[in-house]
């Protein structure tokens, strides 16, 4: 950024150490102020907050059910949410327990239904390089000003998980709670989703669906194969066959 003279200026989580010792570096360019984010991990304008995410804790947070309400309270609160994905390798991939397909498709629920920007970065040094390019475009080019937000307080724990659910193909208000009702959480009415099969007639056509959604009222087999495409990448039309246990 030699052609720019302003000094950007971001907001940063207190606990984001490693990240501040790498913009200690970068004082000639960009400066930050640590404080305790209430939603967050960097702040960078009052319109674009980002949440980061390394491989091994994103796939972590998709297991204990963290990563769709800390998105959501993102999107909630700031009109461009930005998540930054960073290392997710082959080593993730082979040590975390998650099978690959669960992994895109909670990413592809991320970006598709959530409409959150994602952008991947190999390390440390490559996501402060995309946050100093954000910074530079919201503060030079189009002057935004730097504002932290508070998280908003009117929906609680379970109308966020209902919301979340609401993203799922095929489903409304009423639909997702009984989901929520049922299974609790997001990430457990997925994996109730990956286990429910789809049952076929002799001539190969769907007709009916066994498993745990199938205790849920008002849910077919139209419902458990458009979000296992969308979630998990793939359908598997034999009936005799299992989608890997998530």
């Amino acid at each position: 950024m030699s052609n720019q003279s302003k000094i950007l200026h971001i907001i940063v989580d207190h606990r984001e150490g490693k990240l501040k010792e790498l913009l200690d570096k970068k004082k000639d360019i960009i400066k930050y102020e640590s404080k305790q984010l209430d939603i967050a991990d960097i702040i960078v304008s009052k319109d674009v907050a980002i949440e980061r995410k390394e491989g091994f804790d994103f796939v972590a947070s998709i297991m204990d059910n963290r990563l769709f309400e800390q998105l959501l309270r993102l999107k909630e609160t700031y009109p461009c949410p930005i998540l930054i994905l960073e290392g997710l390798n082959d080593e993730v991939f082979e040590n975390t327990g998650m099978k690959i397909s669960s992994i895109y498709g909670a990413l592809s629920f991320i970006s598709y239904k959530l409409g959150i920007a994602v952008i991947p970065t190999r390390n440390l040094e490559d996501t402060a390089i995309v946050i100093e390019r954000i910074a530079y475009r919201e503060q030079v080019k189009d002057d935004m000003p730097l504002l932290s937000r508070k998280a908003p307080k009117g929906m609680s724990v379970e109308d966020r998980r209902t919301f979340i659910v609401e993203g799922f193909v095929d489903i409304g208000p009423k639909k997702a709670k009984a989901l929520i009702e049922k299974f609790n959480t997001p990430f457990s009415v997925m994996k109730a989703i990956s286990k429910t099969e789809i049952l076929y007639t002799r001539t190969g056509n769907p007709k009916d669906i066994e498993g745990p959604i199938k205790e849920v009222a008002g849910f077919g087999w139209k419902f458990v194969q458009k979000n296992k495409e969308i979630l998990f990448g793939k359908i598997l039309k034999n009936p005799q066959k299992k989608l890997d246990e998530m």
